[in-house]
């Protein structure tokens, strides 16, 4: 059965109207400074690594607009992302720690963490992980960084836990995750008295509102805001001790690099033989062919006999001690590539979640996820005021001016038009949103964007009978083994697609 696909994006769109005044409340959420705490009753061990600059954002809180905000949201995104990839259960549950459980002299308490990632260990106790971005590929783990995961293990009570480096591209947004390393604290009472002189350093400095008997931190001269803009002159303080990164011994662990790749092939969705509108995602309306591909490849059966991959990469055991067990080798050479191209985008993907938050807590009760049913799958679709909405990174160094034309062209959002109209015909509405990151555009005012659409209602009626008919056509295409009546996947897509050669769209 032949199908025709999805209309290009300038068909299925009527009109676009920019809607500045849509993100003056998300802006706001995403660059609110809280108020000074009266006490200082906690102190949690990212303060205790530079205790200057910590004071300081305390007792003197700097607003920054939506443009110095991109590293720290899309940081925050890529560490949830790669948590999530680094959990040993499927649903990642966050870890914290506080002083007064742990054990050892002198006593942690009051110093609180929360674990990006950990490895459980026989005894109930976690050997942490701490990923971090940097902006090029150092020779050894730097001292903030040693020190901040020294403080978690002695808050822990083991001596050995992880660094992870993500090297980020700050043109593209893209990441690499560099080899991890592995460190070894061998003298945690001393991590612990020095975590313990620096809590009550910032402690009394807080009450005292004077900082001039704290450390000077390792952001003097380089960038630190605090100094530029003339608050902190923490370069005349006393040296920072640096007696935890004296006894850190460090080395690289390329087990820890494939462990961290077998769980995100494992999160990668599995592909099985089940029924095509099984396991049909939305995103599947705009790549039928590749749906193809990818059903008859997971059908087929592998060497030895063996029917479908199922979970690809899936862990065979829990880790059992420091080191952890690597994920099974027998993999193949696509899933590798697809959960290498999926820690490539942590850092642009983490940033869509962040703005996505952001939307969804500055609509309150105007958000709504809306479970629709086609072909006895659910799916839930974000909207707002019953509009569905979606959030994307663009990387065009100029913001886009709203009309129709400019965003349904080729420095527009084209794709994500498209399954906005997917999304729309689903609810059976006309209208949508959608939220603009520009990545490379330094205009805060300009940074995120908001448009919304109107789609026409004729192409809307031929989308939803497209939603009916396509799952059905990709099984019969599976059933006489011909692709040839199904619809093009984007152009964008071919040059790097997996199935190109098999396809040949321009055949």
């Amino acid at each position: 059965m032949a199908v025709e696909g999805v209309p290009e994006a300038e068909v299925l769109l009527g009109r676009a109207q920019p809607r500045p005044e849509a993100t003056g409340p998300v802006r706001d959420l995403l660059t609110r400074t809280g108020a000074p705490p009266a006490r200082l009753t906690q102190v949690s061990v990212s303060r205790l690594v530079n205790p200057a600059q910590a004071y300081w954002g305390l007792v003197h809180p700097l607003a920054e607009d939506l443009a110095a905000h991109q590293k720290r949201l899309a940081g925050t995104g890529a560490h949830d992302l790669l948590e999530e990839a680094l959990a040993a259960e499927a649903r990642f549950t966050e870890i914290w720690l506080q002083g007064e459980d742990s054990e050892g002299d002198p006593p942690l308490d009051r110093i609180t963490a929360r674990l990006d990632a950990a490895e459980p260990l026989p005894d109930g106790r976690l050997s942490p992980t701490e990923i971090k971005n940097v902006g090029t590929e150092p020779e050894r783990p730097s001292d903030e960084h040693l020190e901040q995961l020294a403080m978690y293990c002695a808050l822990e009570g083991v001596e050995e836990g992880r660094l992870l480096l993500v090297l980020r591209n700050e043109g593209s947004g893209t990441s690499r995750i560099l080899m991890p390393w592995k460190v070894r604290f061998p003298d945690l009472t001393a991590v612990r008295r020095e975590m313990v002189r620096r809590r009550d350093l910032l402690t009394e400095a807080f009450e005292r509102k004077d900082p001039s008997a704290l450390p000077s931190c390792r952001w003097w001269s380089r960038g630190c805001r605090f100094q530029a803009a003339g608050i902190c002159q923490c370069g005349d303080l006393a040296p920072m001790d640096p007696s935890i990164v004296r006894t850190a011994r460090s080395e690289r662990d390329p087990e820890y690099l494939e462990l961290l790749h077998a769980r995100a092939r494992a999160r990668v969705p599995a592909r099985t033989a089940q029924g095509v509108e099984e396991r049909w995602t939305l995103a599947s309306f705009l790549t039928p062919r590749k749906v193809y591909f990818s059903s008859r490849e997971a059908a087929a059966p592998r060497e030895g006999g063996e029917g479908g991959e199922g979970r690809e990469g899936a862990e065979t055991a829990a880790p059992t001690g420091l080191t952890p067990i690597a994920g099974p080798t027998d993999v193949t050479d696509q899933s590798k590539e697809r959960s290498e191209q999926a820690l490539q985008r942590v850092n642009l993907r983490g940033l869509e979640r962040q703005v996505f938050a952001a939307v969804r807590r500055a609509n309150g009760p105007l958000y709504r996820s809306v479970h629709v049913e086609v072909h006895g799958h659910v799916w839930n679709v974000p909207t707002l005021d019953g509009r569905p909405f979606l959030v994307r990174v663009r990387h065009v160094a100029r913001a886009l001016r709203g009309s129709a034309t400019e965003l349904a062209g080729r420095w527009g959002v084209p794709e994500d038009l498209r399954q906005l109209a997917v999304r729309a015909s689903l609810l059976q509405v006309e209208e949508a949103r959608v939220y603009v990151w520009n990545w490379k555009v330094d205009d805060p005012e300009l940074k995120l964007q908001c448009f919304d659409v109107g789609f026409r209602p004729s192409e809307l009626e031929r989308m939803r009978a497209l939603l009916l008919a396509l799952p059905t056509a990709v099984t019969e295409a599976l059933n006489g083994d011909d692709h040839r009546g199904l619809p093009l996947c984007p152009r964008w897509m071919c040059q790097r697609c997996e199935h190109l050669t098999a396809c040949a769209p321009d055949g």
